[in-house]
């Protein structure tokens, strides 16, 4: 008998429609990861380049404006 506990894994988001879970569309996939869909459009510049605009209008940036005080020192 097992008594190993299931951890819930985090959904994955789908690179190619910013902002929706990953839902498996292609046929043998597993994710993001090994989607033929994802590959071809992260491997085009231009097509990455479009995924990017729209993702920052969807989502928006994720990333914190950067800090510009000249006293504050990083590590």
């Amino acid at each position: 008998m097992s008594t190993a506990t299931r951890v819930a894994r985090p959904a994955a988001t789908c690179p190619i429609r910013p902002g929706e879970p990953c839902t498996l569309c292609q046929l043998d996939v597993t994710g993001p990861q090994d989607c033929p869909l994802v590959y071809l459009v992260m491997g085009d510049d231009e097509l990455r380049e479009g995924v990017h605009r729209t993702r920052l209008a969807v989502v928006g940036p994720q990333r914190p404006p950067r800090r510009t005080d000249p006293g504050h020192r990083t590590r």
